[in-house]
């Protein structure tokens, strides 16, 4: 179908894709990856920079890559130029490309070929191309002018799910077919003795139950490595497969995946495969595991490459992530566990606590009050003191601070704390602070210039004790510089504390799950004329058992300043970390939060949980670089989990929390020590916390995009230049000067939420931050209040986000500039509120007379409605599967979310809200909504007087309790016959032009009318509802082949829709039938939702597509 020329126009172009990578090569200090049809080149030379050098658009056409073979060159260097074959599906094409000196140049490159199959594996033969064909055949092809030389079928003409081609000759290459039957079928194409005569299978190997989806041959040990659908990887013995008649023999069976395998890859000491449960696992060449690559997301690992000369294993997934792992071999000496042998009859009684001085020392003391140092570098225990009053009961806890800064406190259950110098424990302090048990201890150091020790005793006082060091260092000082009271609860002492920078606060959480805020002294709440009451200890223990002596009545013991109570459940608080200007609390309720302290008071920033399965949250690190580790423990194990990598950096099989434990991270090392079967085990691994590894490109989400939204566009100057690889006669015309970055919002099936940065000049994508407080899919994003923050430039928005499970949460964004950051750009995301249909369930009165909202309900759209005045804050309207649509209220900047009413008008499920405003002169702004259901009908209301008081536009609610209903609907049309996917209004001179697409694959325009009631016509003083009309109604039946998922309306004159069937359109309007003038096809598959947007004169439109991975598409106009 084509148009006339004159409106040819616009014609989109791919500008970026993030898609499954689904081919990986590895060509000396290059890496070349496979993305839809595009190729990337990756540089990875760690002399120089890490960086991506070029994207090759369009290689394949609407083929997808699925792999590189590039020709061996005796006497070339491949440092400098390589002749690289491409292909994937059934498409075949070969580039010449020069990427000497840190510049990528194509040379040439051949036309895109197609066969007749699908291709499964391709080999260079002496200029030629050998190519494994999908139904057990091989054809031998000129790539250059695209010439059919030899086509050899076998006899055994089935279906293949793999098929792997080894040799340097026609005479000597071996076919190793992978067949439907799961046998693997070898023959030889050059035993045709006439071309295109069937060869018959030499051999043929059973042994999976599974279709075999892929193969590699060691032709030094004459290893073969196979992979398949029954989640194992076999090992065969199988000689020079070049030769016939050979004995095949399975010498190895690998159980390790929980999945299908997709890739296997045999090196000379290893074997590396890949499969659905997004694991990489290296192998002996005898079956055992050695390492466990998990990081990947969503549906699994799709590629595979390795460098065996920098050990080097490279994985590409579903989740269009690329990383780069290192090997290390069997018995690697830098990590492992260790008993340190503590029992001995020179050491008598049992261990009861366990700490770490550092990441080489470790203490314990036993219950008859001896305290021991363990020194790795000497290997051998050494009794430091012996105090019988700390026998039975004791508490342990060393010092914060470098390698060598040696101080530890113990806590006895008779209110008595020791504070020992380790390098010289004869100095130690001794002091009787409490009457009753030590309940907990806690240091808080801030730089190397004040050390707080604190310590609970009854009745939820806390001890400060200022800690220093004489001049010569052989003796410390303990004074007691003021006393703490936590809030009443049932366990009434504190966890964890931390100095707040400067110095003027403590954080400390507590064992009720309280986060709380300290004067770090007293006298600084005078200053700063912040709360904290100041009791006597006689006042505060009045009617409190066991709470202190006549010693302790006349000091005074001060309050918080600020409390967040029971932001961690009942189970408590496990530390505070202080960075950036946040705070970071974890606790053992599986989440850690991120809290800013603003005029003396803390604030709850936004939650985050950790990976599945560990609901015990025990610390938080910042690394040198920024990134974040999380410390828990998921079962029986201790984990350290990286949030910006999804993966487990170290898992310890320790037994579980329930035990003494202590952790430190030092440069040097890692440290984990814990008791267990009564020793000392330590888990130590060099370089730190941080594993090996790098992320060559980021993972966007790991399951399908369900919905896309702009935030809007920061324009960057020349003093903050966005690093990119397109090279100067690459860039596009209105890329010079000021950079602009459109901040776009995607959401996803994998509970997240993703913020990203789109520079229009580099072609490139940067991850800013995940959100991650949603329990099931997100499906829905509305962005609303966007602005520009006071200061440098940046933006500012807030956002509402839902999905299952009737969940809804707001939160602000603010980006603003951090030259520091490879997008120049940092995200601060804060959480506002949340809302459940069934979160008060359970506190309803009558409840038997009432139908429980179902925990399955979804919302499938949101619309934000903005009210006159601005200050009454705006409406959010949600499209429900249970057949309602449901206004929000969302009051006080987004901190109040407020069911406001409902209606079950539609009757079954909702998909679509819309909203828009219509002014007329002179009077009032008119706010209307669309809903859209799954009947292809269109309901539109007016929400102009929902909030007047008396409106007639809301109904009061059946029950007390319940929300208010939404009246009848102004207008309904019926559009389709199905199910609407996507809606979309413009307003006109004559009106408002509507479109909506449908499940049918039709397009359904018209122009909605709306008539204003005279003023005075109204009795009473209410405010009647608009006359809504339908004019000029047009349909297009069978505009798309599948599903219309997106639909935009440019102008009154210009219609986008996109659909299942990867078909970008532009539609001519105004003319009666909307007119096709031109398709594009894309390569999201299953697009889910559309965004467009005007960016500049200079650049166009933009387009972002999202579905099983997100594409953004340009035009001009």
């Amino acid at each position: 179908m084509d148009a006339a020329g004159d409106y040819a126009w616009p014609r989109a172009t791919s500008e970026l894709m993030l898609l499954p990578v689904t081919g990986l090569e590895c060509v000396r200090e290059r890496l070349l990856a496979g993305e839809g049809p595009d190729m990337l080149v990756y540089s990875l030379d760690f002399g120089g920079h890490l960086r991506m050098m070029k994207r090759v658009q369009n290689l394949l056409g609407h083929y997808l890559i699925h792999g590189f073979r590039v020709r061996p060159e005796p006497k070339g260097d491949l440092d400098v130029e390589a002749m690289v074959a491409t292909f994937g599906s059934k498409g075949l094409r070969v580039v010449k490309m020069s990427w000497g000196q840190g510049r990528f140049r194509e040379l040439w490159r051949s036309g895109l070929w197609t066969m007749a199959d699908w291709v499964w594996d391709a080999r260079w033969l002496e200029g030629n191309m050998a190519l494994a064909l999908g139904h057990n055949s091989v054809v031998l092809y000129d790539p250059v002018i695209g010439c059919l030389l030899q086509d050899v079928p076998c006899t055994d003409r089935c279906t293949l799910s793999s098929a792997c081609l080894i040799g340097d000759t026609w005479k000597e290459l071996t076919v190793v077919a992978g067949a439907v039957s799961n046998q693997l079928l070898v023959w030889y194409p050059a035993a045709a003795l006439v071309d295109s005569k069937p060869v018959a299978p030499d051999r043929r190997v059973s042994g999976h139950v599974g279709a075999v989806f892929s193969m590699s041959y060691l032709e030094s040990k004459g290893l073969l490595a196979t992979a398949s659908e029954d989640r194992s990887v076999r090992i065969w013995k199988v000689g020079d497969l070049r030769v016939p008649g050979g004995r095949v023999q399975n010498i190895g069976h690998c159980f390790g995946h929980s999945a299908r395998v997709w890739q296997v890859k045999l090196l000379e000491n290893y074997l590396v495969s890949a499969g659905e449960d997004c694991v990489c696992l290296v192998w002996s060449h005898e079956g055992e595991i050695l390492q466990a690559f998990r990081g990947h997301q969503g549906r699994g690992i799709r590629a595979l490459a390795a460098h065996e000369k920098q050990a080097w294993v490279v994985t590409g997934g579903d989740d269009s992530g690329i990383r780069l792992w290192h090997l290390v071999g069997r018995g690697h000496s830098g990590s492992g566990v260790s008993a340190l042998s503590f029992k001995s009859p020179s050491r008598p009684g049992a261990l009861k606590a366990v700490t770490l001085a550092g990441s080489w020392r470790v203490l314990a003391v036993t219950d008859s009050g001896v305290l021991y140092l363990y020194d790795l570098e000497a290997k051998c225990w050494e009794q430091l003191l012996e105090d019988k009053r700390f026998q039975s009961y004791c508490l342990l806890e060393a010092a914060p601070g470098p390698e060598g800064f040696g101080l530890c406190a113990m806590a006895s259950g008779e209110g008595r704390v020791k504070v020992v110098p380790i390098n010289t424990p004869t100095a130690a302090v001794d002091l009787t602070l409490f009457q009753g048990k030590v309940h907990s201890v806690s240091w808080a150091l801030r730089g190397y210039e004040e050390l707080l020790l604190l310590a609970s005793g009854p009745g939820g006082v806390v001890a400060c004790l200022e800690v220093t060091a004489a001049p010569s260092g052989k003796a410390i000082f303990v004074q007691e510089r003021c006393r703490y009271r936590l809030p009443p609860s049932k366990q009434r002492w504190h966890t964890c504390s931390a100095f707040l920078p400067p110095g003027d606060f403590l954080v400390c959480g507590d064992r009720r799950g309280s986060v709380l805020l300290f004067a770090s002294r007293p006298a600084l709440l005078q200053e700063l004329g912040l709360g904290g009451r100041a009791e006597t200890g006689a006042e505060a223990g009045a009617g409190e058992l066991g709470d202190g002596g006549e010693g302790e009545a006349a000091v005074t013991e001060w309050g918080p300043v600020s409390v967040l109570r029971s932001l961690h459940g009942k189970q408590g608080v496990t530390s505070v970390t202080c960075h950036g200007g946040y705070v970071y609390s974890t606790g053992r309720d599986g989440a850690y939060h991120q809290l800013l302290v603003r005029g003396g008071q803390l604030q709850p920033v936004l939650r985050r949980t950790c990976c599945r399965g560990m609901s015990w949250v025990a610390g938080l690190r910042v690394m040198a670089d920024g990134n974040t580790v999380i410390l828990g423990f998921h079962a029986n194990e201790f984990v350290v989990w990286s949030p910006r990598s999804h993966e487990k950096l170290h898992v310890v099989r320790c037994g579980g929390g329930h035990r003494s434990w202590a952790f430190s991270d030092t440069e040097a090392a890692m440290a984990f020590a814990y008791l267990k079967d009564g020793d000392v085990l330590l888990y130590r691994a060099l370089g730190g916390c941080t594993r090996p590894h790098v992320l060559l490109r980021e993972s966007l989400h790991g399951r399908e995009i369900t919905c896309v939204r702009r935030v809007g566009t920061i324009a960057l100057g020349p003093e903050c230049e966005l690093p990119g690889f397109m090279q100067p006669d690459d860039l596009e015309p209105g890329s010079e000067g000021p950079s602009l970055i459109d901040i776009v919002i995607t959401c996803s099936e994998d509970t997240t939420i993703c913020i990203l940065a789109l520079p229009t000049a580099t072609g490139s994508a940067h991850a800013l931050t995940a959100v991650c407080n949603h329990i099931s899919s997100v499906r829905a994003v509305a962005v609303w209040g966007v602005g520009a923050p006071a200061g440098p430039p940046g933006l500012t928005a807030r956002v509402v986000s839902a999905g299952g499970r009737a969940e809804m949460h707001c939160f602000n964004i603010m980006v603003t500039l951090d030259p520091g950051a490879p997008s120049r750009l940092a995200c601060h995301v804060m959480h506002l509120s949340s809302h459940r249909l069934d979160e008060d369930w359970d506190g309803q009165r009558r409840r038997h007379r009432a139908v429980k909202v179902d925990p399955e309900t979804r919302y499938m759209c949101l619309a934000v409605c903005e009210l006159d005045p601005p200050d009454l804050g705006p409406l959010v309207a949600a499209a429900c599967s249970d057949g309602a649509v449901r206004l929000f209220h969302l009051q006080d900047a987004g901190r109040r979310l407020q069911l406001l009413a409902e209606t079950f008008h539609h009757q079954r499920c909702v998909l679509k809200v819309h909203s828009f405003t219509h002014q007329a002169p002179g009077r009032r702004r008119r706010l209307l909504l669309c809903s859209a259901a799954t009947d292809g009908s269109l309901a539109f209301w007016d929400l102009t007087t929902v909030l007047d008081h008396g409106s007639a536009a809301l109904e009061p609610p059946a029950d007390p309790g319940l929300p208010h209903q939404l009246g009848p609907p102004c207008l309904t049309v019926q559009a389709h016959s199905c199910g609407v996917n996507s809606l979309h209004t413009l307003p006109t001179r004559g009106g408002h032009l509507v479109a909506s697409g449908s499940e049918d694959g039709s397009l359904h325009v018209f122009v909605l009318a709306v008539e204003l009631p005279e003023r005075g016509e109204a009795a009473g003083g209410a405010e009647l509802a608009p006359q809504l009309h339908v004019r000029e109604e047009h349909s297009v039946p069978c505009a798309h082949a599948a599903h219309v998922t997106g639909l935009h309306i440019l102008s009154p004159s210009l219609m986008v829709s996109a659909s299942i069937d990867q078909r970008l359109t532009f539609w001519r309007l105004g003319h009666g039938e909307p007119t096709f003038i031109n398709s594009t096809v894309y390569h999201v598959p299953d697009v889910a939702d559309m965004e467009c947007w005007p960016v500049s004169p200079e650049f166009g439109h933009r387009c972002a597509l999202g579905g099983q991975g997100l594409e953004v598409y340009n035009w001009y106009d």
